[in-house]
């Protein structure tokens, strides 16, 4: 029984490595925006039993709202990585007027401060992050 239950353990433990290796997006694969729409298509002409001309008109009005939202996410995430620049050039001229002001002990003091925050707040979003 106990042989079992561990060639079990064992089997399971190499299925689920070989699922990790898989490369997903949030648990699911990333797919083309062709790919989206043939799949969104497919659904809509088993439930609505579309015929082969309506078919092909909805994979035509699929695809084009797909790249629309393919265009619209890789918009978004240039303003989010512009953002990202922003806030980052911000922060350092803010260090650089604190260094006119501090003292070398404060300045050091001041960024050990940031630090220690930040590695407390990476401990505690650490199993919330997407990807």
């Amino acid at each position: 029984m106990k042989k079992i239950l561990l060639v079990c353990t064992l089997v399971g433990g190499l299925i689920s490595g070989a699922f990790a290796q898989n490369p997903t997006r949030g648990g699911r694969t990333e797919r083309t925006p062709e790919q989206r729409a043939e799949q969104k298509t497919k659904h809509m002409q088993e439930s609505l039993a579309l015929s082969n001309d309506q078919y092909q008109k909805v994979l035509a009005i699929n695809l084009e709202q797909e790249k629309k939202r393919e265009e619209s996410r890789k918009e978004q995430r240039e303003k989010m990585a512009a953002n990202r620049d922003q806030i980052k050039a911000n922060h350092e001229a803010m260090l650089k007027s604190y260094e006119s002001v501090l003292t070398p002990e404060q300045m050091t003091k001041l960024k050990e401060e940031g630090r220690r925050r930040r590695a407390e707040l990476k401990d505690k979003y650490k199993g919330r992050k997407k990807e």
